[in-house]
Protein backbone atom coordinates (compact mmCIF):
# COMPACT_ATOMS: atom_id res chain seq x y z
CA UNK A 1 0.00 0.00 0.00
CA UNK A 2 1.31 3.30 -0.53
CA UNK A 3 3.17 5.18 2.50
CA UNK A 4 3.56 9.38 2.51
CA UNK A 5 7.40 9.86 1.81
CA UNK A 6 7.08 12.02 4.39
CA UNK A 7 6.69 9.80 6.96
CA UNK A 8 8.74 6.97 5.22
CA UNK A 9 11.74 8.37 3.81
CA UNK A 10 13.85 5.26 1.90
CA UNK A 11 17.42 5.29 1.64
CA UNK A 12 17.87 5.63 -2.41
CA UNK A 13 16.44 7.63 -5.04
CA UNK A 14 16.80 6.33 -9.21
CA UNK A 15 16.93 8.33 -12.09
CA UNK A 16 13.24 7.20 -13.65
CA UNK A 17 15.01 5.78 -16.86
CA UNK A 18 16.86 3.31 -14.32
CA UNK A 19 13.31 1.77 -12.96
CA UNK A 20 11.87 1.74 -16.05
CA UNK A 21 14.83 -0.24 -17.78
CA UNK A 22 15.08 -2.47 -14.57
CA UNK A 23 11.60 -2.78 -13.10
CA UNK A 24 10.93 -5.94 -15.74
CA UNK A 25 14.38 -7.52 -14.99
CA UNK A 26 13.35 -7.22 -11.05
CA UNK A 27 9.91 -8.33 -11.04
CA UNK A 28 10.73 -11.57 -13.18
CA UNK A 29 13.64 -12.56 -10.97
CA UNK A 30 10.82 -12.27 -8.27
CA UNK A 31 8.37 -14.24 -10.34
CA UNK A 32 6.16 -11.35 -10.85
CA UNK A 33 4.62 -10.67 -14.06
CA UNK A 34 4.45 -7.59 -15.79
CA UNK A 35 0.39 -7.45 -16.16
CA UNK A 36 0.71 -8.49 -12.37
CA UNK A 37 2.52 -5.43 -11.65
CA UNK A 38 0.05 -3.35 -13.35
CA UNK A 39 -2.96 -4.42 -11.38
CA UNK A 40 -0.64 -4.14 -7.95
CA UNK A 41 0.33 -0.40 -9.23
CA UNK A 42 -2.79 0.50 -10.41
CA UNK A 43 -4.72 -1.25 -7.42
CA UNK A 44 -2.23 0.73 -4.88
CA UNK A 45 -3.13 4.09 -7.12
CA UNK A 46 -7.25 3.23 -5.86
CA UNK A 47 -6.13 2.64 -2.37
CA UNK A 48 -4.98 6.04 -2.25
CA UNK A 49 -7.89 8.00 -3.94
CA UNK A 50 -10.48 6.48 -1.31
CA UNK A 51 -7.76 7.16 1.83
CA UNK A 52 -7.05 11.00 0.39
CA UNK A 53 -10.89 11.69 -0.54
CA UNK A 54 -12.97 8.69 0.93
CA UNK A 55 -16.15 10.99 0.09
CA UNK A 56 -15.11 11.37 -4.25
CA UNK A 57 -18.11 9.49 -5.99
CA UNK A 58 -17.45 10.53 -9.65
CA UNK A 59 -13.94 10.59 -11.37
CA UNK A 60 -11.82 11.33 -14.33
CA UNK A 61 -9.21 9.45 -15.49
CA UNK A 62 -7.23 10.60 -18.06
CA UNK A 63 -5.07 8.30 -20.04
CA UNK A 64 -2.21 8.78 -22.71
CA UNK A 65 -0.80 5.68 -24.10
CA UNK A 66 1.89 2.98 -22.63
CA UNK A 67 2.23 1.40 -18.97
CA UNK A 68 1.11 4.64 -17.30
CA UNK A 69 -2.18 4.25 -19.37
CA UNK A 70 -2.49 1.05 -18.09
CA UNK A 71 -2.32 1.81 -14.39
CA UNK A 72 -5.23 4.19 -15.27
CA UNK A 73 -7.34 1.92 -16.43
CA UNK A 74 -6.56 -0.66 -13.64
CA UNK A 75 -7.35 1.95 -11.20
CA UNK A 76 -10.64 2.86 -13.25
CA UNK A 77 -12.00 -0.44 -12.96
CA UNK A 78 -11.86 -0.85 -8.88
CA UNK A 79 -13.38 2.22 -9.29
CA UNK A 80 -16.02 0.76 -10.98
CA UNK A 81 -16.33 -2.28 -8.87
CA UNK A 82 -16.22 -0.32 -6.02
CA UNK A 83 -19.71 1.89 -7.43
CA UNK A 84 -17.78 4.80 -7.76
CA UNK A 85 -19.09 7.08 -11.50
CA UNK A 86 -15.67 7.00 -13.90
CA UNK A 87 -15.13 8.86 -17.30
CA UNK A 88 -12.36 7.97 -18.87
CA UNK A 89 -10.79 10.11 -21.45
CA UNK A 90 -8.04 8.81 -23.67
CA UNK A 91 -5.74 10.47 -25.97
CA UNK A 92 -5.07 7.57 -27.79
CA UNK A 93 -7.55 5.40 -30.01
CA UNK A 94 -7.97 1.78 -28.05
CA UNK A 95 -6.94 -0.18 -31.36
CA UNK A 96 -3.56 1.45 -31.12
CA UNK A 97 -2.91 -0.03 -26.58
CA UNK A 98 -0.40 -3.27 -26.55
CA UNK A 99 0.34 -5.74 -24.14
CA UNK A 100 -0.38 -5.47 -20.60
CA UNK A 101 -2.30 -1.78 -21.37
CA UNK A 102 -4.20 -3.23 -24.14
CA UNK A 103 -5.16 -6.10 -21.42
CA UNK A 104 -6.20 -3.16 -18.84
CA UNK A 105 -7.84 -1.35 -21.33
CA UNK A 106 -9.56 -4.44 -22.64
CA UNK A 107 -10.69 -5.24 -18.18
CA UNK A 108 -12.41 -2.02 -17.93
CA UNK A 109 -14.24 -1.97 -20.61
CA UNK A 110 -15.44 -5.57 -19.50
CA UNK A 111 -16.55 -4.14 -16.56
CA UNK A 112 -18.70 -1.60 -17.82
CA UNK A 113 -17.08 1.19 -18.72
CA UNK A 114 -16.23 3.55 -21.74
CA UNK A 115 -14.25 6.00 -23.54
CA UNK A 116 -15.34 9.31 -23.39
CA UNK A 117 -14.51 12.42 -25.04
CA UNK A 118 -13.32 14.99 -23.00
CA UNK A 119 -16.46 17.33 -23.75
CA UNK A 120 -19.00 14.94 -22.51
CA UNK A 121 -17.68 15.36 -19.29
CA UNK A 122 -20.01 16.65 -16.81
CA UNK A 123 -17.14 18.55 -14.66
CA UNK A 124 -19.11 19.21 -12.11
CA UNK A 125 -19.59 16.37 -11.45
CA UNK A 126 -16.06 15.33 -10.81
CA UNK A 127 -14.78 14.86 -7.73
CA UNK A 128 -10.96 13.73 -8.36
CA UNK A 129 -8.86 13.93 -11.36
CA UNK A 130 -6.58 11.06 -12.07
CA UNK A 131 -3.80 12.00 -14.31
CA UNK A 132 -2.53 8.53 -15.68
CA UNK A 133 -1.13 10.41 -19.20
CA UNK A 134 2.50 10.03 -19.30
CA UNK A 135 4.51 8.12 -17.36
CA UNK A 136 8.64 7.84 -16.98
CA UNK A 137 9.39 7.13 -20.49
CA UNK A 138 8.69 10.96 -21.98
CA UNK A 139 11.07 12.16 -24.55
CA UNK A 140 10.86 15.87 -24.85
CA UNK A 141 8.67 18.33 -24.77
CA UNK A 142 4.82 17.80 -24.46
CA UNK A 143 3.26 17.22 -27.72
CA UNK A 144 0.41 19.91 -28.11
CA UNK A 145 -2.77 17.76 -27.61
CA UNK A 146 -1.29 16.44 -23.97
CA UNK A 147 -0.71 19.98 -23.34
CA UNK A 148 -3.94 21.32 -24.31
CA UNK A 149 -5.06 18.46 -21.90
CA UNK A 150 -2.84 19.49 -19.34
CA UNK A 151 -3.81 22.85 -19.14
CA UNK A 152 -7.76 22.32 -18.73
CA UNK A 153 -7.03 19.79 -15.67
CA UNK A 154 -4.62 22.57 -13.95
CA UNK A 155 -7.82 25.18 -14.82
CA UNK A 156 -10.01 22.60 -12.99
CA UNK A 157 -10.64 23.07 -9.33
CA UNK A 158 -10.91 19.20 -8.74
CA UNK A 159 -7.92 17.84 -6.65
CA UNK A 160 -5.21 15.88 -8.74
CA UNK A 161 -3.70 12.62 -7.72
CA UNK A 162 -0.96 11.39 -10.36
CA UNK A 163 -0.14 7.93 -11.10
CA UNK A 164 3.78 7.60 -10.88
CA UNK A 165 4.67 10.85 -11.73
CA UNK A 166 2.70 14.53 -12.84
CA UNK A 167 2.34 14.06 -16.60
CA UNK A 168 4.94 16.38 -18.59
CA UNK A 169 7.77 16.30 -15.31
CA UNK A 170 10.93 14.82 -16.00
CA UNK A 171 11.71 12.29 -14.02
CA UNK A 172 15.50 12.29 -14.18
CA UNK A 173 15.89 15.96 -13.29
CA UNK A 174 12.80 17.46 -11.86
CA UNK A 175 12.25 19.87 -14.58
CA UNK A 176 8.93 20.07 -16.38
CA UNK A 177 8.95 19.19 -20.04
CA UNK A 178 6.97 22.28 -21.51
CA UNK A 179 3.64 22.01 -19.52
CA UNK A 180 3.03 19.97 -16.40
CA UNK A 181 -0.28 18.61 -14.56
CA UNK A 182 -0.15 20.60 -11.08
CA UNK A 183 -0.67 17.62 -8.62
CA UNK A 184 -2.33 17.29 -5.07
CA UNK A 185 -0.74 14.08 -4.56
CA UNK A 186 1.59 11.46 -6.33
CA UNK A 187 1.85 7.43 -5.98
CA UNK A 188 5.09 6.64 -7.61
CA UNK A 189 6.05 3.03 -7.69
CA UNK A 190 8.97 0.90 -7.36
CA UNK A 191 11.38 3.46 -6.17
CA UNK A 192 11.62 6.83 -5.66
CA UNK A 193 12.28 9.01 -8.87
CA UNK A 194 14.82 11.56 -8.02
CA UNK A 195 13.46 14.28 -9.81
CA UNK A 196 10.46 14.34 -7.65
CA UNK A 197 12.73 15.71 -4.93
CA UNK A 198 14.71 18.98 -6.16
CA UNK A 199 13.92 21.71 -8.01
CA UNK A 200 10.82 22.69 -9.74
CA UNK A 201 9.83 19.20 -9.74
CA UNK A 202 8.84 19.53 -5.59
CA UNK A 203 6.13 22.23 -6.66
CA UNK A 204 3.87 19.73 -9.37
CA UNK A 205 4.27 16.43 -7.11
CA UNK A 206 2.02 17.85 -4.03
CA UNK A 207 2.14 15.68 -0.94
CA UNK A 208 4.28 12.16 -2.63
CA UNK A 209 3.90 8.27 -1.55
CA UNK A 210 5.99 5.70 -2.41
CA UNK A 211 3.55 2.56 -3.18
CA UNK A 212 6.80 0.26 -3.79
CA UNK A 213 4.49 -2.69 -5.06
CA UNK A 214 6.64 -4.93 -2.80
CA UNK A 215 9.55 -4.66 -4.63
CA UNK A 216 11.40 -2.58 -2.92
CA UNK A 217 13.89 -4.32 -0.96
CA UNK A 218 14.77 -6.65 -4.50
CA UNK A 219 15.03 -3.65 -6.30
CA UNK A 220 17.34 -2.08 -4.13
CA UNK A 221 19.76 -5.18 -3.56
CA UNK A 222 19.75 -5.58 -7.61
CA UNK A 223 19.64 -2.33 -9.14
CA UNK A 224 23.05 0.16 -8.42
CA UNK A 225 21.17 3.80 -6.56
CA UNK A 226 21.82 6.96 -8.89
CA UNK A 227 21.43 9.11 -5.39
CA UNK A 228 20.73 8.63 -1.77
CA UNK A 229 18.33 10.17 0.38
CA UNK A 230 19.13 12.62 3.74
CA UNK A 231 16.58 11.83 6.76
CA UNK A 232 16.83 9.90 9.52
CA UNK A 233 18.07 7.47 10.13
CA UNK A 234 20.70 8.34 7.02
CA UNK A 235 21.57 11.36 8.56
CA UNK A 236 25.75 10.90 10.20
CA UNK A 237 25.79 11.16 13.43
CA UNK A 238 28.70 13.84 15.33
CA UNK A 239 31.23 12.52 17.48
CA UNK A 240 30.49 13.30 21.12
CA UNK A 241 32.42 16.04 23.11
CA UNK A 242 34.09 14.47 25.74
CA UNK A 243 33.98 16.01 29.49
CA UNK A 244 37.46 17.19 29.01
CA UNK A 245 36.66 19.32 26.71
CA UNK A 246 37.80 22.78 26.40
CA UNK A 247 37.25 25.60 23.56
CA UNK A 248 40.39 24.87 22.14
CA UNK A 249 39.49 20.86 21.82
CA UNK A 250 36.11 22.06 20.23
CA UNK A 251 37.40 24.10 17.68
CA UNK A 252 38.30 27.79 16.15
CA UNK A 253 36.11 29.41 13.08
CA UNK A 254 37.11 32.24 11.38
CA UNK A 255 34.18 33.73 10.03
CA UNK A 256 35.94 36.57 6.58
CA UNK A 257 33.10 39.27 5.17
CA UNK A 258 31.14 41.59 6.60
CA UNK A 259 32.22 44.65 4.23
CA UNK A 260 31.11 47.75 4.67
CA UNK A 261 27.22 47.82 5.41
CA UNK A 262 27.24 44.16 5.39
CA UNK A 263 27.51 43.26 9.10
CA UNK A 264 24.57 40.99 9.20
CA UNK A 265 25.89 38.15 6.69
CA UNK A 266 29.02 37.66 8.98
CA UNK A 267 27.08 38.03 12.11
CA UNK A 268 24.48 35.42 11.70
CA UNK A 269 27.09 32.68 10.00
CA UNK A 270 29.13 33.60 13.25
CA UNK A 271 27.13 32.61 15.70
CA UNK A 272 25.48 29.36 13.76
CA UNK A 273 28.95 28.46 14.04
CA UNK A 274 28.98 28.82 17.66
CA UNK A 275 24.99 27.28 18.26
CA UNK A 276 26.56 24.40 16.26
CA UNK A 277 29.03 23.77 19.10
CA UNK A 278 32.82 25.68 17.72
CA UNK A 279 34.61 26.29 20.93
CA UNK A 280 35.72 29.78 19.31
CA UNK A 281 34.76 32.11 16.67
CA UNK A 282 36.88 34.90 14.97
CA UNK A 283 34.93 37.70 12.97
CA UNK A 284 37.01 39.44 10.80
CA UNK A 285 35.10 42.09 9.04
CA UNK A 286 35.54 45.78 7.69
CA UNK A 287 36.45 47.99 10.56
CA UNK A 288 33.49 50.52 10.30
CA UNK A 289 31.62 46.92 11.14
CA UNK A 290 33.57 45.51 13.83
CA UNK A 291 31.78 47.52 16.43
CA UNK A 292 28.19 47.16 15.14
CA UNK A 293 29.30 42.93 15.33
CA UNK A 294 30.94 42.56 18.39
CA UNK A 295 28.29 44.43 20.34
CA UNK A 296 25.41 42.19 19.02
CA UNK A 297 27.60 38.89 20.21
CA UNK A 298 30.18 39.56 22.89
CA UNK A 299 31.60 36.08 22.36
CA UNK A 300 33.05 36.95 18.82
CA UNK A 301 36.48 37.35 19.03
CA UNK A 302 37.24 40.43 16.73
CA UNK A 303 40.10 40.14 13.98
CA UNK A 304 42.29 42.42 12.85
CA UNK A 305 40.77 44.02 10.34
CA UNK A 306 43.51 45.63 8.45
CA UNK A 307 43.10 44.46 5.09
CA UNK A 308 46.83 44.28 3.98
CA UNK A 309 47.70 41.38 6.59
CA UNK A 310 44.99 39.94 7.37
CA UNK A 311 45.90 36.25 5.96
CA UNK A 312 49.34 36.77 8.26
CA UNK A 313 47.71 37.44 11.41
CA UNK A 314 48.77 35.51 14.30
CA UNK A 315 44.93 34.47 14.77
CA UNK A 316 45.26 32.38 11.82
CA UNK A 317 47.63 29.85 13.59
CA UNK A 318 44.81 28.79 15.85
CA UNK A 319 42.13 28.68 12.97
CA UNK A 320 40.77 25.36 12.58
CA UNK A 321 37.95 26.02 10.02
CA UNK A 322 37.27 28.94 7.42
CA UNK A 323 34.01 30.72 6.24
CA UNK A 324 34.47 32.75 3.63
CA UNK A 325 32.34 34.90 1.93
CA UNK A 326 29.07 36.40 3.82
CA UNK A 327 28.62 39.64 3.32
CA UNK A 328 32.41 39.74 1.81
CA UNK A 329 31.77 41.80 -1.31
CA UNK A 330 33.50 42.26 -4.49
CA UNK A 331 36.04 45.01 -3.61
CA UNK A 332 39.44 45.47 -2.79
CA UNK A 333 38.74 44.34 1.15
CA UNK A 334 37.36 41.28 -0.37
CA UNK A 335 40.26 40.69 -2.94
CA UNK A 336 42.41 41.03 -0.14
CA UNK A 337 41.06 38.10 1.36
CA UNK A 338 41.87 35.37 -1.10
CA UNK A 339 44.96 34.10 0.30
CA UNK A 340 42.70 32.59 2.83
CA UNK A 341 41.54 30.24 -0.31
CA UNK A 342 44.89 28.73 0.05
CA UNK A 343 45.58 28.51 3.71
CA UNK A 344 45.47 24.54 4.88
CA UNK A 345 42.25 24.64 6.66
CA UNK A 346 39.06 23.19 6.74
CA UNK A 347 37.13 25.97 4.25
CA UNK A 348 33.66 26.90 3.35
CA UNK A 349 33.16 29.13 0.48
CA UNK A 350 29.97 30.85 0.77
CA UNK A 351 28.77 33.81 -1.16
CA UNK A 352 30.58 36.47 -2.77
CA UNK A 353 33.83 34.33 -2.41
CA UNK A 354 32.38 31.84 -4.96
CA UNK A 355 31.96 34.83 -7.47
CA UNK A 356 35.72 35.81 -7.03
CA UNK A 357 36.58 31.89 -7.24
CA UNK A 358 34.50 31.92 -10.69
CA UNK A 359 37.21 34.93 -11.51
CA UNK A 360 40.57 32.92 -10.54
CA UNK A 361 39.21 29.00 -10.46
CA UNK A 362 41.27 26.60 -8.21
CA UNK A 363 41.53 23.52 -6.65
CA UNK A 364 42.76 21.94 -3.48
CA UNK A 365 41.37 19.55 -0.92
CA UNK A 366 39.28 19.68 2.27
CA UNK A 367 36.76 22.78 1.33
CA UNK A 368 33.45 23.11 0.69
CA UNK A 369 31.36 25.26 -2.23
CA UNK A 370 27.84 26.06 -1.00
CA UNK A 371 25.87 28.13 -4.03
CA UNK A 372 22.60 28.84 -4.54
CA UNK A 373 21.88 28.81 -8.43
CA UNK A 374 22.96 31.71 -9.73
CA UNK A 375 26.02 31.29 -7.86
CA UNK A 376 26.30 27.82 -9.67
CA UNK A 377 25.86 29.27 -13.17
CA UNK A 378 28.69 31.62 -12.46
CA UNK A 379 31.36 28.74 -11.12
CA UNK A 380 30.61 26.65 -14.04
CA UNK A 381 30.14 29.76 -16.82
CA UNK A 382 26.51 29.23 -18.04
CA UNK A 383 23.45 30.27 -17.36
CA UNK A 384 21.13 29.80 -14.16
CA UNK A 385 18.49 28.07 -16.84
CA UNK A 386 21.02 25.15 -17.74
CA UNK A 387 22.00 24.91 -13.74
CA UNK A 388 18.09 24.66 -12.91
CA UNK A 389 17.71 22.06 -16.12
CA UNK A 390 19.51 19.43 -14.88
CA UNK A 391 20.85 19.92 -10.97
CA UNK A 392 22.53 16.94 -10.42
CA UNK A 393 24.86 17.36 -13.36
CA UNK A 394 25.81 20.51 -12.29
CA UNK A 395 26.22 19.77 -8.17
CA UNK A 396 28.83 17.19 -9.73
CA UNK A 397 30.18 19.48 -12.45
CA UNK A 398 31.10 21.69 -10.02
CA UNK A 399 32.60 19.74 -7.02
CA UNK A 400 34.77 17.74 -10.17
CA UNK A 401 35.70 21.35 -11.71
CA UNK A 402 36.85 22.81 -8.10
CA UNK A 403 37.65 18.84 -6.65
CA UNK A 404 35.31 19.81 -3.95
CA UNK A 405 32.51 18.77 -1.63
CA UNK A 406 29.72 21.15 -3.55
CA UNK A 407 26.30 22.32 -1.83
CA UNK A 408 23.55 23.17 -4.21
CA UNK A 409 20.86 25.26 -2.35
CA UNK A 410 17.56 25.21 -2.93
CA UNK A 411 14.42 23.42 -2.93
CA UNK A 412 15.79 19.70 -2.31
CA UNK A 413 19.18 20.82 -1.65
CA UNK A 414 21.81 18.32 -3.36
CA UNK A 415 25.52 17.57 -1.87
CA UNK A 416 28.01 16.29 -3.93
CA UNK A 417 31.61 14.90 -3.49
CA UNK A 418 32.09 14.36 -7.25
CA UNK A 419 31.12 10.51 -6.72
CA UNK A 420 28.13 10.17 -4.45
CA UNK A 421 25.28 12.71 -4.71
CA UNK A 422 22.69 13.28 -1.81
CA UNK A 423 19.15 14.84 -2.08
CA UNK A 424 18.36 16.27 1.58
CA UNK A 425 14.84 16.10 2.86
CA UNK A 426 14.77 18.27 5.42
CA UNK A 427 13.58 22.25 5.25
CA UNK A 428 10.77 24.38 3.50
CA UNK A 429 9.74 27.39 1.03
CA UNK A 430 9.97 29.86 4.13
CA UNK A 431 14.15 29.51 4.14
CA UNK A 432 13.49 31.58 0.84
CA UNK A 433 14.78 34.90 3.17
CA UNK A 434 18.20 36.67 2.91
CA UNK A 435 20.42 35.37 5.82
CA UNK A 436 19.64 31.47 5.90
CA UNK A 437 22.73 30.70 3.15
CA UNK A 438 25.08 32.76 5.62
CA UNK A 439 24.01 30.44 8.90
CA UNK A 440 24.34 27.51 6.70
CA UNK A 441 27.74 28.39 5.68
CA UNK A 442 28.54 28.71 9.71
CA UNK A 443 27.14 25.19 10.60
CA UNK A 444 29.11 23.66 8.18
CA UNK A 445 32.48 25.08 9.22
CA UNK A 446 31.94 24.23 12.93
CA UNK A 447 30.24 20.75 12.11
CA UNK A 448 33.65 20.34 9.56
CA UNK A 449 35.49 20.02 13.04
CA UNK A 450 33.07 17.67 14.68
CA UNK A 451 33.90 13.97 12.31
CA UNK A 452 36.40 12.57 10.78
CA UNK A 453 34.96 13.08 7.60
CA UNK A 454 34.12 16.24 6.22
CA UNK A 455 31.45 14.82 3.44
CA UNK A 456 29.61 13.53 6.56
CA UNK A 457 29.64 16.70 8.53
CA UNK A 458 28.41 18.54 5.26
CA UNK A 459 25.77 16.02 4.78
CA UNK A 460 24.52 16.58 8.69
CA UNK A 461 24.95 20.12 8.26
CA UNK A 462 22.43 21.17 5.74
CA UNK A 463 19.85 18.57 7.09
CA UNK A 464 20.06 19.95 10.45
CA UNK A 465 19.76 23.63 8.98
CA UNK A 466 16.27 22.53 6.94
CA UNK A 467 15.27 20.74 10.02
CA UNK A 468 15.98 23.64 12.54
CA UNK A 469 14.11 25.80 9.42
CA UNK A 470 10.62 23.02 9.49
CA UNK A 471 10.96 23.42 13.48
CA UNK A 472 10.31 26.94 13.64
CA UNK A 473 8.16 27.04 10.68
CA UNK A 474 5.19 25.19 12.61
CA UNK A 475 4.77 29.04 13.68
CA UNK A 476 4.44 29.82 10.31
CA UNK A 477 6.63 29.78 7.24
CA UNK A 478 6.46 33.30 5.94
CA UNK A 479 7.91 35.65 7.90
CA UNK A 480 10.58 32.94 9.77
CA UNK A 481 14.14 34.67 9.86
CA UNK A 482 17.14 33.11 9.55
CA UNK A 483 18.04 33.96 13.44
CA UNK A 484 14.74 32.45 14.81
CA UNK A 485 16.89 28.74 13.57
CA UNK A 486 19.52 29.28 15.88
CA UNK A 487 17.40 27.65 19.09
CA UNK A 488 16.69 25.02 16.80
CA UNK A 489 19.98 24.44 15.65
CA UNK A 490 21.50 24.16 19.36
CA UNK A 491 19.44 21.27 20.38
CA UNK A 492 19.78 19.49 16.58
CA UNK A 493 23.44 19.28 17.47
CA UNK A 494 23.39 17.45 20.58
CA UNK A 495 20.85 15.41 19.38
CA UNK A 496 23.35 14.14 17.02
Amino acid sequence: MPVKLASSIPQYAYRAETIRQQEAIVAREQGVSMWSLMQTAGGAGFHLLQQLWPKANTILVVCGSGNNAGDGFVLATAALKQGLRVYLHSLQAIENYHDDAALACQQFLKAGGSICKINDVDFQRVDVVIDALLGTGIKGQVRQNYRDLIGLINKLAQPVLSLDLPSGLNGETGQPQGDCVQADATVTFIAVKQGLLTGRGIEFCGDIYLADLGLAKAFNAMVTADVQLLAPPYVPELESRAWSAHKGSSGTVLVAGGNQGFSGAVRLAAEAALRSGAGLVAVDCHSTMQNVVSSQRPEFVMADATASDCHNQRLLNKVDSICLGPGLGLDQFAKARLPLLAMDKVLVVDADALTLLAHQPMTRKNWVLTPHPKEAATLLGCSVAKVQQDRFAAVKAIADKYQAICVLKGAGTLISDGQQVFINMSGNPGMAVAGMGDVLAGIIAALGLQSQSLFKAVLTAVYIHGRAADIAALDGRKGMLPSDLFVYIRQLVNQH
